[in-house]
């Protein structure tokens, strides 16, 4: 496995990223579709390739544009313009993403089915000409709570659902960024459910959840370095590491840790993340 740079103090820029990262020991990191942008726009990949091996990074994921919620003309340009992205970071061997809604404002039927399906295999089409993976995240039922007189319908909310949207795609290179908050508050917890996404692409959010939180009542913020809350951790890796998975891992703390870390000493924060998630990965072996 992978550790991914995450919960970095937000003063750094991707080189103080990359440096400290590096350094540090860990591996990869993600790349925003603004940065890869201005390289494109100097001429600059093999600059952009210098940096990353300076330092030893790999990429774990870019984001290339293309959003679920876009339509007609403006979903046709930024296909057009995460192509040209895809063509110049193919060597990376990174993933991308684009999220599927989690709730819908009306029941949801077989024509909102062929609008999404659609949407996720012509990206799917697009990034395979450059053997590139499209992952998605599923929230869960904690975001987007329906407000007071507003009525909202599951729709891609648990990995049920994800799993469904996986099949009617119908694309080897689409996958899961499987976020241990959404798919606790998902479901009922269930570690053996995990097994069910053996062979897909994969990249993974992984933190832990506050003992005594609820289901019902529980905020996205509630989130804990590994070690801290109530998953069992060693157990949900060791069962991906056992069927398989070795790619990213990302450190996504929120809440009043995550804004800790953001604030940290540029070093003595992203030090406390390598050690917390290096512990992490020897026990999982």
């Amino acid at each position: 496995m992978r550790l991914q740079v995450g919960n970095f103090p937000s003063r750094l820029d991707l080189e103080g990223r990359l440096a400290i990262g590096g350094a540090l020991g860990f591996g990869s990191i993600g790349l925003g579709a603004d940065l890869i942008d201005s390289y494109m726009a100097r001429n600059a990949m093999d600059e952009l390739k210098g940096l990353l091996a300076r330092h030893n990074m790999a990429v774990a994921s870019v984001a290339l544009g293309p959003s679920i919620s876009m339509e007609g003309d403006q979903w046709k340009q930024a296909l057009a313009l995460a192509d040209r992205r895809a063509a110049a970071v193919a060597g990376f061997g990174a993933k991308t993403g684009m999220m599927p809604p989690n709730r819908w404002p009306k029941l949801v039927g077989e024509g909102e089915w062929h609008w999404m399906v659609g949407k996720f295999r012509e990206y799917c089409d697009v990034l395979a000409r450059y053997k590139m993976d499209l992952v998605f995240e599923f929230l869960g039922p904690q975001v987007g709570r329906p407000f007071p007189f507003q009525t909202m319908y599951p729709w891609i909310i648990n990995l049920d659902a994800a799993l469904e949207l996986i099949n009617r795609v119908d694309r080897p290179n689409l996958g899961l960024m499987l976020d241990v908050i959404h798919w606790w508050a998902g479901g009922d917890g269930d570690y053996e459910s995990l097994h069910r996404v053996k062979g897909l692409p994969l990249t993974l959010h992984v933190f832990d959840l506050p003992h005594g939180i609820d289901r019902e009542t529980m905020q996205d913020s509630d989130r804990l370095l590994p070690g801290e809350g109530f998953i069992d951790l060693v157990r949900w890796l060791g069962i991906l590491r056992g069927d398989g998975f070795d790619g990213d891992v990302l450190p996504e703390v929120l809440g009043p840790q995550g804004k800790e870390l953001a604030e940290a000493d540029s070093w003595e924060g992203p030090r406390r993340v390598r050690d917390i998630y290096m512990e992490l990965f020897r026990k999982v072996g």
